[in-house]
Formats: structure tokens, C-alpha cells, sequence
């Protein structure tokens, strides 16, 4: 009892305090796995390189994108669309209290609202970003709750946003699987012991082990940088709670089959100690291998699974020294009230089926090809890349995710982001040109649904961009030219034939007439002035005769008839030099204007004195007619017609000079009209093949236009900075504008397949078709859930085919130590092999038929895989360490493999079914992967139960028949 006390209680003391400085070191769980457990992928993979330039282009500042999803039934009505705007306001206005970057909304304008208001005007989106600081989940919620709007549903939704909430639905769904698993395994041990108390120490085993290393593992997490995922906890959980239940199992039964020999407690603990206790550490060597050599991986969610290892090794320093100090301690009252003790439990199945197998050996391993072989055909085939079909339905932010998908195209939810890096800046014609084409070029793709960019920001051309627009215009302007030359053309015409009708010459030769004429007419009036005063001095004469009066008489009639026809050519010449037409012609004809009006006062001076001589001439002839009334009168009549003779003499000689001033001017004018006729007819015939040549140049432009360079995008040198691109610039290019991004929304799911596909198409094709261009040396890279999904798929499926061959290799080793042999290894290999496969095809089918998920998870088979492999290879040592005691005792190959079948076949039964009923804990949790791990895993151990006694058995008997060996 000293030796007891001396060597055991120390355990229990060293083991409360681990587990109480565990409590209390514990990190906060949640967050550390939000900050350092999300999937990261390698450097050098595609999403990986566009995370990196996503930070460039926002300045290092990380942010993300969540949105508002308002949705009716019925119709969104013109005044909720309204309540809607108005939230958007607010939360521009609240951007601090929120954490909010960015607020895009219908009421942006209208090619926004186009994007944002779903077609059938059901559903519509506030798209949001906001920063990386403090809980996404929560500020979403709060933004949700204050964004409200009554009589149309609010949700919120992400794709972040989904992925925080997965992790939290996954922890919680690990508090559920700790607390049915413990319930469960609880009554599980009461009705294989039937006791209470071997549950109780079982369970606070374990519990001591898990509380100890998932401190170690989250410190170690922190401040060590371990591996770590959403999973690393829950499988951690499920793996202590299952093998650690196992191996007590195993080791209570062997002290309990020690007292039945009659061994006291502390022989009988000595005893099972060192034998179950040898199984114990080889099974669970093999187990911490298992997941040890996982480090290994490249992938660093596989590499999360390291931790597990960690647990494994304390839970076996928990097991083989806590429960040491219980079984010195407690002795046959651990197994209280039962008083059993007369024999150990066996199990008929395995000895059934190891008898059958030992008896049939090529027809039991033949049946189990074939079972295996149907359902390996069946395979998992496509596998689910997406996060949000691990959340249900019912949770709001995962339906306000399907309304998206539903009232959108299912890519709008989650948009690609493809980025481009040059070193110098993109803002000329050359690189917007080059990235326009791009942007069309990706637009008629397979799986696209629209893409947006710098040069068509709404996903839209903006045809005053397109030379065919611009060509367009530059021909409606050459139209219009060409209308404006045919206007002057007919001007020019119409001028030249006013000239030409008003016959110029003949006019000028009327004028110089004219000229002639007045010369005459002041010759004559000088005459007429010197017969006039001739006239009145010899009026005192007058009775020298009346002929030579009446001679005089006569000339001055004739002098009055020329003076009338004299007016006559003057009222001519005055319509003539007040024509328009000729004043229109030239501004010499303005001039001649200004002398005509010269004429004309002279014409009028003339015209009073030619009305004074008619007023006179009655007056005259009466007094010659009445020359005997008396010489006075003919005096006074005399007299006058001197004065009048004068004032003609005088208008006279004024017409004279005027109309020789006009002559000469209208004579140099003459010369100039017809230079100018002749010039006119010149400038019409220039219009006329100007207008011909721009007849041609816009035939050749509208051939241009209506070519494939009319679809060229080309923006004018000075339009680059216009203020009217900043807003294009802001969106699309990053601040130093030599990294551009364009957004690519999909048709099909951003996670399925057909996307991940599509995106893989695209980033090759991208890159050659910028070979040849501007942006031919820039760096490319497609960001974005699609993207990160096809590069998460890739390594994946080569990382799980690469760590499944270290894992093998590594328990194969193991294996190799424990049974001394390299076949039994092989053996062992291929049966969890044949196990794994089998259960795959099953879990297909029971979750495509049940459960309606006719895809498994990405992550299903690479946890099902080490789950099974890890936690199956036990079984297989504890049957041939049980196989190679019996052979010690001197059994023969067949009997010792009997004996162990069936000695071991209850502890396996039992450890199956509380294995089994731990992973079935994770079934409540609602997560589709940890649903699907679990159906795998207890379908893997149901097989595993049923082919392990008999493919051992078949190959014992096969390689050693009856022999010792």
C-alpha cells in the first residue's frame, strides 16, 4: 500500500494541476481559429497571388464585402425602394459606429440600381464593406438589426460572413458532441461493465486529456504558429472520446480478467498494465504516427490534424498512469455493484466469422473483393467546394445567400476578381484598349455572365468610346459640312448669275453715255446761260424782230427738250446706282452708292431749275407773244430767265461732275465685277470638289465604321483625365492606377465544379491573350471563392493522395515493429484500404438518398481516411497482439488467431460501438461534413468489424495453416 501510495498519487496530483492550468491559460478558442485557422493556401497558388495584389490595390488595409439583402414576396413598391435608399443614407452616414469602408446602393444611379434591383423587382441589395476588425459576425448582426425595414424581410449574407458562421455552427456542434458523446459513452460502459464507476474513471480520463491538450495545442497554436483549422477541435474531441474509451475498454478488461485468475488489485493492475497496456502504447504509436506524419502535408488544413497527435500522446500518459491510481486504488469496487468475476467476456460474431474464414479462406476473401469492388465503383466522384451547403437552410444569413443566388445569377453572391499588375501606370490609350478587349473577350466566354471593368464599369460598353460611335458622329458632321458648301455653292451660283443677268457692261456703257450727255447738256446750258443773258440784254433790243426772238426761243426749247430727256437718263441712272444687286456684288458698288446720292441732290438742284424754266417758258411766250404790252414786263421776264439760266447752268455742271466721278468709279468698278464673276465661278467649282471629297472621305469612314475596327475602343489623349473616368479609375484601378481589376460574375454557383472549371479555362486563356499587347509582362491572377475553391480542389486531391501514402507508410512501420512481419502489415493495409472505399460509396448513397446531398464535402474522404485508417489500426493490434499471446501459450496458428478473434471481438464490439456512437454525436451538429465523416466512419468500423476477423484469419490460415508460428 506505501508502494502504491508512493508511486500512483503523484499522477493524480501532476494531472489535476496540468488540467487546471490548462483551464486558465485557454485561449479564447473562437477567435484564434478565426485569426490563425482559416484554410491558407501556398504562395505560389492562383488565389494566393490575387490576395496579394487585392491588398496592393486597397493600400494594405483589409476590408470585406457583406450585403443587405431586402426581399417581398409580392414586389418590392416604389415607397420601400424609397426606405431602402434611405437606409443606404444612413448607413453612409454611420460609417465609423459600423466599421463601414463602403456603402454601393441602387440609389448610386442608375446603372447601379440595374445591378442591384433584381429583374423580377423582388429582391434588393446594399452591398457593404466593411473592415476586418473585431467580430464579423456580430457588427452584421447589428447592421441587420438597425437596417430593418417593415413589410420586407432583411437579411445579411457573405461569403466571409458564411464562413465565420460555419465555424461557430461547427463549435457549437462540437459542444453537442461532447455532451452526447460523454452521455453516450457513459451508458455504453455501464452496460459493458455494468457498473457506474468504470464510466465515471473512463470519462474523467479522457476529460483530463482533452482538457490538458487542447490548452497545449491552442497555446502552441498562439504562440508557436501549430496548425489549425475549424476541425482540429472536433476531431480531437471525437478521437479522445473514441480511443480513449477503446483503451480503456481494453485495459479494464484485462485488470478485470486478472482478478477473475485471482491476481489481487495491485498484481492484477501490474499484470494489465503491462500487457493491455503494451497493446496500448503500440496501438496508440500507431495512431500518433497516423496523425504526426500529417506535419508533412502542404496543405495546411491537413496539417491541422497534427494536433491530434498531441492529444493521442497525453491521453496515453493520462491512461497509463491516472488509471493505474484508480485500479490500485479501488481494486474490484471499480467494477461495483457487479460481482461477475468468474469469466471474461468473448465475442460469438468474431469467432463466427474467423472459424468461417479459417475454413474458407479464398471464398471469404473473395466475397469481401466483390463487396468491396460494388461499392468502390460507386466511388465519391465530384466532390462540394461550398461553405454555405455545410450551414442549414434555415439559418437567415445562409437564406438570404439562396435569395441571391435565386433572384440574381447564383455568381452575383460571390463574384471573381481578376487583377492585373503593370509597372508603369494603365491610364493610356494603349492598356485601357488592351484591357477593353479583355473585358469582351471574357464577356462572351462559356459560364459568364457578366464582367465589369474600367472602360465598362456596368458591364456595359460606353459607346462614346467605340471608334464606330465616334465615326458616326464625324460622319453626321461631314453630312452637315457638306450640306453648309451646298448652301454656299448655290449662294455663289445665285451671285454669279445676279451678276451675269444685270449685264454690267451695258449698264456701264449707259453710264459713260450718260457721261456724254451731261457734258452736251452743260455745253447747252452754257449756251443757254449766255443766250439767256443775251436774251435779257437785248430784250431793250427787242424790237429788232420777233424772228430773232423766236429763234432764240427755239433753242431754248430745244435746250428744255434735252434737259427732259436729260432727267429721264438721270431717273435711270438713279435706279441703276440704287440697285442691291450691284451693291450686294462688291463694296465698291457701296461706294458708287455714296457717290449716286451726290448725283442725285444735283439731279434734284436740276430738276427746280428745269421747273423754273418750265414755270418761266409760258411766261416767256406770252411776253414775246405780248411784247407790244410793254418792255418792262419782257425786262422783268428777261431777268428771271437769267437767274433761272444760271441756277440751271450751275445743277448742270454739278450732274456733270458727279456722273464723271461715277463714270470713271463704275468703269474701274466694271473691271472688278468681272474678276469677281470669274472668281465666284472659280470658288464654286473648289466647293464643288471639296464637297466631292468629302463625299469620299465619309464613304471611307462609314466603310470604317461599319469594319472591326469600328468595335476598336479609343479615347482621346486629352479625355484620359477627364473628371468624368475618376469614379471608373477609383473603382476599377488601385490608387497608384497601375493595377486594374475586373469583376467576373458567373452563371453557375461560384463553389460548383462547372465554376471552378471555368475559372481554371479562363486563367490560362487570360494569359495568352495579353501575349502581344501592352500589358503582355504584367502579372495576372484570378482572386475570389471560385478561384480560391479550384486552387483548394487541386491541392486537395494531390496533397490527400500524397499525405494518404505518408500515413500509410508511417503505420505500415509501425505495424512492421508491432507484428514483426511485413505481410501482416500488407495485410492489415489493404483491409482498411478495402474499408475506407467501401464506406465512401456507402456515404454517397445514404447522403444522396436521406439526407439529399447527392455530392460529398471536399474535406469528407481525407477526414473519413484518417479517421478510419488511424482509429481502425488499433483494432488490427489489438487482434494480433492477442494473436501472438496465444501463440506464446503454445497454440497453433488457427487456434491462437480463434482464440483472439474471439477474446478481442467483444472488446472491439464494444469499442465499435462506443466509437461509433461518439462520431454518430457529431450528427446533431447540422454541419454537412461533420455529418458525412460520421456516416463514413461508423459504416467504415460496421465493415471493419465484419472483414477484419476474417481476412486475418483467411491469410493465417493461407500462410501458416495448423503450424506453431
Amino acid at each position: 500500500m506505501k508502494k502504491f501510495k508512493s508511486s500512483y498519487v503523484w499522477a493524480i496530483v501532476v494531472w489535476i494541476i496540468l488540467a487546471f492550468v490548462a483551464v486558465i491559460t485557454l485561449p479564447n478558442t473562437t477567435q484564434l481559429i478565426k485569426e490563425k485557422g482559416q484554410i491558407t493556401l501556398p504562395s505560389k497558388s492562383e488565389s494566393s497571388k490575387a490576395n496579394k495584389l487585392a491588398k496592393e490595390v486597397s493600400g494594405g488595409k483589409s476590408g470585406t464585402d457583406v450585403t443587405l439583402v431586402y426581399h417581398n414576396n409580392q414586389g418590392l413598391t416604389t415607397d420601400q425602394q424609397y426606405l431602402i435608399a434611405d437606409k443606404a443614407k444612413e448607413l453612409k452616414n454611420d460609417k465609423s459606429e459600423y466599421g463601414i469602408k463602403s456603402v454601393t446602393s441602387a440609389a448610386d444611379s442608375e446603372s447601379v440600381k440595374s445591378q442591384v434591383l433584381s429583374k423580377n423587382k423582388k429582391t434588393e441589395l446594399i452591398v457593404l464593406t466593411v473592415s476586418n476588425k473585431g467580430s464579423l459576425i456580430n457588427r452584421a448582426e447589428k447592421i441587420q438589426t438597425n437596417s430593418k425595414i417593415n413589410g420586407v424581410k432583411t437579411y445579411i449574407t457573405g461569403s466571409d460572413l458564411l464562413t465565420d458562421e460555419f465555424s461557430q455552427i461547427t463549435e457549437k456542434g462540437i459542444q453537442k458532441t461532447e455532451l452526447i458523446a460523454a452521455i453516450f459513452i457513459f451508458i455504453v460502459l455501464i452496460l459493458v461493465f455494468k457498473s457506474p464507476i468504470v464510466p465515471i474513471i473512463s470519462l474523467l480520463n479522457v476529460g483530463v486529456a482533452l482538457v490538458v491538450s487542447l490548452g497545449l495545442i491552442m497555446n502552441l497554436a498562439k504562440y508557436a504558429s501549430l496548425p489549425l483549422s475549424d476541425f482540429t477541435q472536433v476531431f480531437l474531441v471525437v478521437v479522445l472520446f473514441g480511443i480513449g474509451t477503446d483503451y480503456n475498454i481494453l485495459l479494464y478488461d484485462k485488470f478485470k480478467e486478472e482478478l477473475i485468475k485471482g491476481l489481487d488489485k495491485h498484481s492484477a493492475a501490474r499484470s494489465a498494465q503491462k500487457s493491455a497496456g503494451k497493446t496500448m502504447l503500440y496501438s496508440g504509436s500507431s495512431v500518433l504516427i497516423g496523425f504526426a506524419v500529417l506535419i508533412l502535408a502542404q496543405f495546411s488544413f491537413y496539417r491541422s490534424a497534427f494536433g491530434v497527435s498531441i492529444g493521442v500522446f497525453i491521453l496515453l500518459a493520462v491512461l497509463l498512469s491516472l488509471n493505474m491510481f484508480f485500479m490500485h486504488w479501488l481494486g474490484k469496487k471499480m467494477f461495483w455493484p457487479s460481482k461477475n468475476f468468474n469469466k471474461a467476456t468473448t465475442s460469438k460474431l468474431w469467432f463466427g466469422l474467423s472459424k468461417t474464414a479459417i475454413q474458407r479462406p479464398f471464398i471469404a476473401l473473395g466475397l469481401i473483393g466483390i463487396f468491396g469492388g460494388m461499392f468502390a465503383l460507386n466511388g465519391y466522384g465530384t466532390l462540394n467546394f461550398n461553405t454555405a451547403d455545410e450551414i442549414p437552410d434555415s439559418n437567415s444569413k445562409k437564406q438570404g445567400y439562396l435569395i441571391v443566388q435565386k433572384d440574381f445569377s447564383k455568381g452575383t453572391a460571390s463574384p471573381t476578381t481578376l487583377y492585373i499588375k503593370s509597372d508603369k501606370k494603365l491610364t493610356n490609350q494603349a492598356d485601357l484598349a488592351t484591357l477593353d478587349k479583355l473585358t469582351d473577350y471574357l464577356k462572351k466566354e462559356k459560364g459568364i455572365k457578366q464582367v465589369m471593368s474600367v472602360t465598362q464599369p456596368t458591364g456595359k460598353r460606353i459607346k462614346a468610346l467605340y471608334l464606330n460611335k465616334q465615326l458616326k458622329t464625324l460622319t453626321n458632321g461631314l453630312t452637315q459640312s457638306n450640306k453648309g458648301l451646298s448652301t454656299i455653292n448655290s449662294g455663289l451660283n445665285s451671285a454669279s448669275s445676279q451678276i451675269s443677268s444685270a449685264n454690267v457692261q451695258k449698264q456701264l456703257q449707259s453710264v459713260n453715255t450718260l457721261a456724254e450727255g451731261t457734258e452736251e447738256l452743260q455745253s447747252g446750258m452754257s449756251q443757254l446761260g449766255s443766250g439767256a443773258n443775251t436774251l435779257s440784254n437785248g430784250l431793250s433790243q427787242t424790237a429788232q424782230g420777233s424772228n430773232e426772238l423766236q429763234e432764240q426761243y427755239s433753242q431754248v426749247n430745244q435746250q428744255v427738250q434735252k434737259l427732259s430727256s436729260l432727267q429721264s437718263q438721270l431717273s435711270e441712272l438713279s435706279e441703276l446706282t440704287g440697285s442691291q444687286s450691284i451693291t450686294n456684288i462688291s463694296n465698291k458698288l457701296i461706294e458708287a452708292a455714296s457717290i449716286s446720292n451726290s448725283i442725285n441732290s444735283g439731279i434734284s438742284s436740276l430738276n427746280s431749275a428745269i421747273g423754273q424754266i418750265n414755270s418761266s417758258t409760258p411766261e416767256l411766250t406770252s411776253g414775246i407773244s405780248e411784247t407790244s404790252s410793254g418792255s418792262q414786263e419782257l425786262v422783268s421776264s428777261g431777268s428771271e430767265l437769267t437767274s433761272s439760266a444760271s441756277t440751271l447752268l450751275s445743277g448742270t455742271q454739278s450732274v456733270n461732275s458727279g456722273v464723271q466721278e461715277l463714270n470713271q468709279q463704275l468703269q474701274s468698278l466694271g473691271s472688278q465685277v468681272t474678276q469677281l464673276s470669274s472668281g465666284l465661278s472659280s470658288a464654286s467649282t473648289g466647293i464643288t470638289q471639296v464637297k466631292d471629297g468629302l463625299t469620299s472621305i465619309k464613304d471611307y469612314l462609314n466603310n470604317l465604321k461599319d469594319s472591326y475596327m469600328g468595335n476598336e475602343f479609343y479615347i482621346p489623349k486629352s479625355s484620359l483625365n477627364d473628371s468624368s473616368l475618376k469614379e471608373s479609375y477609383d473603382t476599377y484601378f488601385s490608387k497608384n492606377h497601375k493595377i486594374a481589376t475586373l469583376s467576373v460574375i458567373l452563371k453557375d454557383d461560384p463553389s460548383s465544379s462547372k465554376a471552378m472549371k471555368t475559372i481554371q479555362r479562363l486563367e490560362s486563356d487570360t494569359k495568352a491573350r495579353l501575349k502581344g499587347t501592352s500589358l503582355e509582362s504584367s502579372q495576372v491572377a484570378y482572386g475570389g471563392e471560385t478561384s480560391q475553391n479550384a486552387d483548394l480542389k487541386e491541392l486537395a486531391n494531390s496533397d490527400f493522395s500524397r499525405t494518404a501514402i505518408i500515413m500509410l507508410i508511417g503505420i505500415g512501420l509501425a505495424l512492421i515493429l508491432v507484428t514483426r512481419s511485413i505481410m501482416q502489415p500488407l495485410i492489415i493495409l489493404l483491409t482498411l484500404i478495402i474499408t475506407y472505399v467501401t464506406s465512401m460509396g456507402i456515404t454517397k448513397w445514404i447522403s444522396g438518398t436521406f439526407l439529399g446531398d447527392d455530392m460529398l464535402t471536399w474535406n469528407t474522404p481525407f477526414f473519413t481516411f484518417i479517421m478510419l485508417v488511424a482509429l481502425e489500426v488499433d483494432y488490427s493490434i489489438f487482434l494480433m497482439m492477442r494473436y501472438r499471446e496465444e501463440l506464446n501459450n503454445g497454440n497453433s496458428a488457427t487456434e491462437s488467431i480463434l482464440n483472439a478473434a474471439k477474446i478481442i471481438g467483444a472488446v472491439v464490439l464494444s469499442a465499435v460501438i462506443i466509437l461509433g456512437g461518439t462520431f454518430a454525436a457529431l450528427i446533431p451538429s447540422g454541419v454537412t461534413t461533420l455529418i458525412q465523416v460520421a456516416i463514413g466512419v461508423i459504416t467504415g468500423l460496421i465493415i471493419l468489424l465484419l472483414i477484419l476477423p476474417m481476412t486475418i484469419s483467411a491469410y493465417i490460415k493461407n500462410t501458416y495453416g495448423d503450424n506453431n508460428k
